[in-house]
């Protein structure tokens, strides 16, 4: 049983590579993260059960407004559904102007982020609830939040996964981008926790990260994009793959123990 997620970056370019790797990936579940309207369409076509709803609204310009979207496929049926809405949050004058200056590189101001599950039946007989989310960039205590609501749709005693991209920055020289997004200064030291912190809240929730340690995002140089497992569900092989497809995060896929 093959779960995988993958951020698969709303600026790629590689739209046709894209589609051809999805529908001939060996997967039983696969997530995706700022999936666009385009891709969105493609994948209505291929012959998956699939469950999508608002990843983030990009606000590009005052007329401009790009939808990316979450997205669960499955080769299982889907019995249940439902989303999650994120809260906005305010911007100070500093990130402000640094929106403004990284415009050039796709930086905007966003609003409207969402997650979405799905409980799936994966051939036990019990309903798994499957997660796709995309926790903010825009801080760790802002993360910790958005985490702390998908805990929130997990019931205890019942079987979930919980994939996507974090944004949990462990190298150091990169975590001055927190401040610069809207963290508070102490967020954005070098030796800031988060990634321990957040392991805390893995086991504290019960769940367990097969693929920490490994590098999801080469120009982070961190674990990025995650597949959590609840108790009860164990990790046979996990790994990140190797091609890229036009992304900025490698496919990442756990093999569960059958």
């Amino acid at each position: 049983m093959k779960i995988y997620s993958w951020n698969i970056l709303c600026y790629n370019t590689k739209f046709k590579e894209m589609c051809d790797f999805i529908e001939h990936l060996d997967f039983d579940v696969l997530c995706l993260q700022e999936v666009t309207p385009e891709l969105l369409a493609c994948l209505k076509k291929m012959p998956f059960h699939m469950v999508s709803h608002v990843d983030v609204i990009r606000l590009v310009s005052d007329k401009n407004h790009e939808k990316n979207y979450v997205v669960i496929l499955s080769k299982h049926p889907i019995a249940n559904t439902g989303t999650l809405q994120f809260f906005d949050f305010p911007f100070p004058l500093h990130t402000r102007f640094f929106i403004a200056l990284m415009k050039p590189f796709h930086f905007s101001f966003i609003t409207e982020r969402g997650a979405v599950y799905a409980d799936i039946n994966l051939g036990n007989g019990v309903l798994t609830r499957v997660f796709s989310v995309h926790l903010t960039l825009w801080g760790p205590h802002n993360r910790a939040k958005e985490f702390e609501a998908v805990l929130g749709h997990v019931q205890p005693g019942r079987p979930a996964i919980v994939c996507g991209d974090f944004n949990i920055i462990e190298y150091g020289p990169m975590k001055i981008l927190n401040w610069l997004l809207g963290s508070p200064l102490r967020e954005a030291t070098p030796w800031y926790p988060e990634r321990d912190l957040f392991e805390e809240r893995f086991v504290a929730a019960k769940m367990h990260n097969p693929l920490k340690g490994k590098v999801t995002h080469g120009f982070s140089r961190s674990q990025l994009d995650h597949i959590l497992l609840t108790e009860g569900l164990n990790a046979k092989r996990a790994w990140v793959h190797p091609e890229l497809h036009g992304s900025d995060h490698n496919p990442v896929a756990v093999e569960l123990v059958t």
